[in-house]
């Protein structure tokens, strides 16, 4: 996997190396203490051959998740293939499929049990209301005309078409989160721009009530891979993506990946925030007041290569999680898993911890659990090439509970397939809990000869916590 950075300073940074070949492997140490037993199982075990789940949240006795079909690492980051599953008890139905052309590519669950969804083409975004089964009852084609004029930091020229209201890079730009019926919707525009919004709906319709720009356009550099077919962790296209959460108080939190772009440098001179000299690994986290108004922003600098993958509200305090590597290991282990979780209304530079769970980890989602602590979601046991990205075959499932602060108390058992293996998120659900996993799946060579094997097979599963 190698960078094409957008300026020198950031070239300078760290371009990474040819990828090679990583076969499968096996052994590796523990976490140190004797895991908890399984969580016993609610009654929800879906498995959907063919495809890995992504996403997954409850919808009152049922539930809602994303299924996507695996497909070669810039075809997947331009035109992903995803589908709904909905169920209103244990399994699910029919759901809902896009259009032909069109790429579903977000959904939120309203207390009602009706379902927002965002649809997009290259050059189009439309908004869907989808009820409890997954019929579209409301479509709304999504328009910006004033995105051209947002402020952008850098040299214009680089930009392809400042109308646009997605990237050329990808589809999968733009993010949905509840505000009970209503719906908070981010964007990252072709302009590089990165903006929030808030729709109300009534029967039939979408209204936008405001629009807040989150960051400044910059230039954003792309990721190419000079071997290997798939890309298990997303890594190739984390600097397109927005991370969006909301809280029950209608509070919003929008994040980006920093590397490799110029959000930092962008966001210094919009804003006339101070920001660290030479920050372009990490994050920014921006907070925002129900009415749109931006309360600050918070940074999150590791000066190491960083994926966050995703940020939720807790309480009082937003949490992110992701991956990062402290330190490059000669046996391909060194990734941790990263936890930050940062107070409402206090930013600028936020604390984080490593989990070092067993060689390498990857946090990919997080929710609250009622007690104060946090369940964690994700990947270990991998190894990653020392000299490049490639990521092997070999992975576990990975349930941490987390103490408030972001410590690990416990590690869970959870089984999974016999290669790669994913939980990639997790939600609550009728007083337990859901996943949504990817199981059996290939690691970054396992399809390179036979691409029968870049498949996946995806798991909605119930959870009580012992």
């Amino acid at each position: 996997m190698r960078p094409i950075f957008p300026s020198a300073r950031l070239a300078a940074a760290g371009l990474l190396p040819f990828l090679t070949l990583l076969s499968a492997c096996g052994g590796g140490g523990g976490d140190g203490g004797d895991p908890l037993p399984p969580p016993s199982q609610a009654p929800v075990e879906q498995r959907v051959a063919g495809e890995a789940v992504f996403k997954v949240r409850g919808a009152g006795s049922g539930w809602v998740a994303l299924a996507e079909k695996l497909q070669p690492s810039f075809t997947a980051r331009r035109r992903p293939v995803r589908r709904l599953l909905v169920a209103e008890g244990a399994i699910a139905g029919n759901g809902y499929a896009p259009p032909e052309g069109w790429s579903l590519i977000d959904f939120a669950v309203h207390p009602s049990r009706e379902i927002s969804a965002v649809i997009a083409t290259d050059s189009q975004v439309r908004l869907l209301r989808l009820d409890r089964r997954g019929a579209v009852i409301a479509q709304f084609d999504f328009q910006d005309a004033t995105i051209p004029d947002d402020p952008y930091i850098g040299d214009p020229n680089t930009i392809p078409d400042h109308k646009a209201l997605l990237p050329r890079a990808t589809r999968d730009a733009v993010r949905l989160a509840p505000l009970g019926e209503h719906l908070a919707l981010a964007l990252h525009t072709g302009r590089n721009s990165i903006l929030a919004y808030r729709y109300s709906y009534s029967a039939g319709g979408f209204k936008r009530e405001w629009r807040t720009l989150v960051e400044p356009g910059v230039a954003v550099g792309g990721r190419s891979t000079t071997s290997g077919t798939f890309d298990p962790f997303g890594g190739l296209h984390d600097q397109w993506q927005v991370l969006l959460d909301t809280d029950a108080s209608g509070r919003v939190a929008v994040a980006v990946n920093l590397n490799p772009t110029d959000y930092a440098e962008g966001h210094a001179a919009h804003f006339r925030e101070t920001l660290p000299a030479d920050f372009f690994t990490g994050a920014l986290l921006t907070e925002l007041a129900p009415d749109g108004r931006r309360i600050g922003t918070s940074y999150l600098e590791t000066r190491v290569q960083t994926e966050v993958k995703a940020i939720k509200w807790h309480g009082e305090s937003i949490v992110a999680v992701g991956r990062f590597l402290p330190t490059r290991l000669p046996d391909g282990s060194g990734w941790d898993g990263l936890v930050s979780v940062i107070p409402a209304g206090r930013h600028g530079r936020a604390s984080y911890r490593a989990l070092d769970i067993e060689r390498g980890d990857a946090l990919l989602d997080v929710t609250s659990l009622p007690n104060g602590r946090l369940l964690a979601a994700g990947s270990s046991g991998y190894i990653q090439n020392p000299a490049g990205a490639s990521i092997s075959e070999e992975a576990k499932p990975l349930l941490l509970v987390l103490e408030g602060d972001g410590a690990l108390r416990e590690k869970l058992t959870v089984g999974g397939g016999p290669r790669h293996n994913q939980v990639r998120s997790v939600a609550p659900h009728n007083g337990a809990y859901l996943s949504g996993s990817l199981e059996n799946g290939p690691g970054t060579h396992s399809a390179d000869a036979d691409p029968a094997l870049l498949r996946a097979d995806g798991v909605v599963r119930g959870l009580r916590l012992p």
